[in-house]
């Protein structure tokens, strides 16, 4: 099991089947966009692979502020996002606003060091704009599935509303989803086998 370093859109299509094991294609972003997103803003997302395959993958984008206030309403569904929503934190150095839109795990990896490492991945990411002295206002997720809201809580998210296309609005601070990754999904060096699992 590995981290990609590059990825190509046989790796997106390979992420759009696992997801379709998981929720309904209402909820699910084509694979060429996906793709875009990934050309567009190379650190949305981080993907794990085994056996030649992805297992694993997690989407945190910075958006405008127009849209993630559109998400917090529940009013966006990300699935229709496309390049023009995401934003370039380094050229609003103001505020950043995150959307946590799609984590998965195949079912054979929710007790690997998957989670973790993706989640840490991403803490990396956003300490380093928080260095760069862009201040992060806040992370937001949607949660499609039972398992999706479980997921929220232990990030220290709290319920915002449920949105107009039937999933759940979750949002957090910076410093708030960091203590609780560390606390929850702490990396296998660190206390193995204590991941707990995203579905």
């Amino acid at each position: 099991m590995k981290k990609l370093d590059q990825l190509q859109l046989e790796h997106f299509q390979q992420m759009e089947q696992l997801e379709l094991q998981y929720y309904s294609a209402d909820f699910i972003t084509p694979s060429q966009e996906s793709y875009n997103w990934y050309c567009f803003r190379p650190d949305s997302i981080v993907a794990i692979e085994a056996d030649n395959r992805v297992v694993a993958f997690l989407n945190l984008l910075p958006v405008k502020k127009h849209v993630y206030e559109q998400i917090v309403a529940g009013r966006f569904n990300d699935s229709l996002m496309t390049t023009a929503d995401i934003e370039n934190p380094e050229q609003s150095p103001e505020s950043a606003y995150y959307f946590l839109s799609c984590v998965v795990v195949a079912d054979a990896y929710r007790k690997s060091a998957a989670l973790p490492l993706m989640l840490h991945h991403y803490l990396g990411v956003l300490d380093g704009v928080a260095a760069s002295g862009i201040r992060i206002h806040s992370i937001a997720m949607e949660a499609v599935t039972a398992a999706g809201n479980r997921f929220a809580e232990r990030l220290g998210m709290r319920l915002l509303c449920e949105s107009d296309h039937d999933s759940h609005v979750y949002a957090c601070d910076y410093a708030t989803f960091r203590e609780h990754v560390h606390a929850r999904y702490p990396l296998p060096e660190a206390q193995p086998g204590q991941a707990d699992d995203p579905q």
